[in-house]
């Protein structure tokens, strides 16, 4: 997504330098260290690979990209500099100093907000003294910046609720990546789905914070009343154990292994449900992206999300999936069984999905032409 909104300026006539790290993949080898793609200056820094079980890998890289990334800005004087929320709070402090030293307007483009996230999820970065830093460094960078971007409305109002004053935040939310790569279909054919099958696929990070156990009971609890039904996890994560010990050897759940998106693409497809679960009170600081990316391939949606949550309104008001009413296998259920016994939703999500690469692309490029 970054790369298509990257090219799209770059078309447009500017001078687009992408920096990041060498990509450190899950088998530990490493990435590719291009220089080129399509008008775009790409530059990459070291980086220790194997740090996905290492954590002193883990944060040199961090402090490695961070230094590397304020040396490029210093250098390059940009007019406009953008980064992300990876690293968490690091990346985007030190992109946003370096911005403010050479004269730069920053944009601040907000995927998640830490560390409410770690709040939320229980990781280190929400507790007690690490929070307060976080919070303090992460609050210069909002201050510093001329624009900040995040993916809805609950993630606007999460920042307001820091309590420092009018931010220059807008909602931009990503597009989906349904026709941004193509693949040999033939690849992935070992796992497609039987024509009498009716799939329900979760695909993506299989998380801790995820609630995915209650997830596949829920949808298992249909499994009796409707034998033609299928439940795929299509990814890897700290979850996948405990799942395949409950579901491994059951004939209606099936494992897909992590694969590149563009190999994902034809099994997402090829599914009729597109399961999303976040763990409570993640709506407040994520969007869950890959709702994007079922809508642009024409998949119903059940989420199990807050009610009340814009993202939860969103689904519901537009016909485009159903949210159950709380989180329990039994509510899960009773929204999976509207899906069911309901042939009409698909041509409903097909019309209605609005978010396509045009316009989030000119929405960004209205935002930088305001700054």
């Amino acid at each position: 997504m970054l790369r298509d909104i990257a090219a799209a300026f770059a078309e447009d006539g500017h001078d687009v330098h992408v920096f990041a790290s060498r990509p450190s993949y899950r088998d530990g080898t490493a990435g590719g260290n291009d220089t080129e793609h399509l008008d775009l200056e790409i530059t990459r820094c070291f980086a220790f690979q194997g740090e996905k079980k290492n954590p002193a890998k883990r944060i040199a890289n961090v402090i490695l990209y961070c230094l590397a990334l304020m040396w490029r800005i210093l250098r390059l004087r940009p007019d406009i500099v953008t980064a992300s929320t990876f690293p968490p709070v690091a990346a985007a402090w030190c992109a946003s100093l370096a911005a403010k030293i050479v004269g730069a307007k920053f944009i601040y483009h907000m995927q998640d907000i830490h560390p409410e996230v770690s709040v939320y999820s229980g990781g280190i970065m929400g507790r007690g003294l690490v929070r307060r830093v976080f919070t303090w460094l992460d609050n210069q960078t909002l201050r510093r910046s001329a624009a900040i971007i995040v993916l809805s409305q609950d993630m606007a109002e999460t920042l307001e609720n820091r309590g420092i004053g009018a931010l220059p935040v807008q909602v931009i939310n990503n597009f989906d990546l349904s026709s941004s790569e193509a693949s040999d279909p033939v690849e992935v054919a070992a796992f497609a789905k039987e024509e009498t099958k009716v799939r329900a696929i979760f695909a993506g990070n299989l998380g801790r914070f995820q609630d995915l156990p209650e997830l596949a009971e829920g949808v298992a609890t249909c499994f009796d009343r409707h034998p033609n039904l299928e439940l795929m996890f299509l990814g890897s994560g700290n979850a996948e154990q405990e799942l395949k010990a409950k579901w491994g050897d059951h004939p209606q759940v099936v494992f897909a292994p992590f694969m590149p998106f563009a190999q994902a693409k034809h099994l997402i497809s090829g599914a009729d449900i597109g399961l999303v679960s976040l763990s409570p009170d993640l709506y407040r600081v994520a969007y869950p992206s890959k709702v994007l990316t079922y809508l642009g391939l024409g998949l119903k949606v059940l989420a199990v999300v807050e009610p009340h949550s814009a993202l939860a309104n969103e689904l519901s008001s537009k016909g485009i999936g159903v949210v159950p009413t709380d989180r329990t296998p039994a509510a899960i259920s009773r929204a999976l069984e509207t899906f069911l016994t309901d042939q009409t939703q698909k041509e409903k999500v097909a019309v209605a999905n609005p978010y396509t690469r045009k316009a989030t692309i000119d929405h960004w490029k209205t935002l930088v032409g305001s700054i």
